[in-house]
């Protein structure tokens, strides 16, 4: 599709068609570290970011195995294409640079909603850079979009079942290095030991010391017997 097109652009969407890609990958772990000092659950969203675009990427990748759809730059003849054509094996359908950027759009959405425009045109970028290169049918991209942000749009929900997990792991020194310290608002790592008051708010169980238990004391063998009454005789 762009062999025909000047060399300028042609320098520059081989170098986007993998570029972009790498910048979604920078500004999630720059998200990450950014996200250090904010409680539980902005970290474990932050955490689970990467994790998640790893997971629609493995999807995709078998996925290809299943339906083995040839590249065009094989299949269409002798095309002339910008980057080099995948070796035999490597499948079109879906398309792994659109499934990686369409799950990092999505969790870039999920952890700084103010960057949705970036987002917006980075993921649509690389999806229509992997046409331009001639390595990809525009079916393989507009799939590979929806998979990847299908895949990524259950991150808030990884997340939250998460949170456990990322609390007890910044609550450790090594964990704290990665994840930063734990935070006021964090979940307790222990139950809570306030109890649901009838106003329906809570309140702190009262402890109560009741002090050491009451022994029964048997007599020693041999004491003295207490001293009885005696009642006189009746004659």
């Amino acid at each position: 599709m762009g062999a025909a097109s000047p060399a300028f652009f042609q320098g520059f969407g081989a170098i986007a068609t993998h570029g972009i890609i790498v910048t979604f990958v920078l500004l999630l772990a720059y998200l990450l570290w950014r996200s250090r000092p904010e409680p539980v659950e902005v970290v474990s969203r932050a955490a689970l970011a990467l994790p998640v675009v790893l997971l629609a990427y493995l999807i995709s990748d078998v996925l290809k195995g299943f339906i083995q759809e040839d590249r065009p730059c094989r299949a269409v003849g002798r095309i002339a294409t910008i980057d080099r054509c995948p070796d035999v094996g490597d499948w079109s359908f879906p398309s792994n640079h659109a499934v990686l950027a369409g799950s990092a759009a999505v969790a870039l959405i999920c952890l700084r909603r103010t960057w949705t425009w970036l987002a917006v045109v980075l993921a649509p970028a690389t999806a229509f850079s992997r046409v331009y290169v001639g390595v990809h049918y525009p079916h393989d991209v507009l799939v590979g979009l929806l998979l990847g942000g299908s895949v990524a749009a259950a991150l808030p929900l990884l997340a939250r079942k998460a949170e456990p997990f990322v609390a007890a792991v910044r609550a450790r020194p090594a964990g704290e290095l990665l994840l930063g310290p734990p935070a006021a608002g964090d979940e307790p790592l222990v139950p809570d030991p306030r109890v649901p008051a009838n106003d329906g708010t809570t309140r702190d169980m009262p402890v109560v010391d009741m002090g050491e238990p009451p022994t029964a004391r048997i007599p020693r063998v041999g004491a003295p017997e207490a001293p009885t009454a005696r009642l006189p005789r009746v004659r």
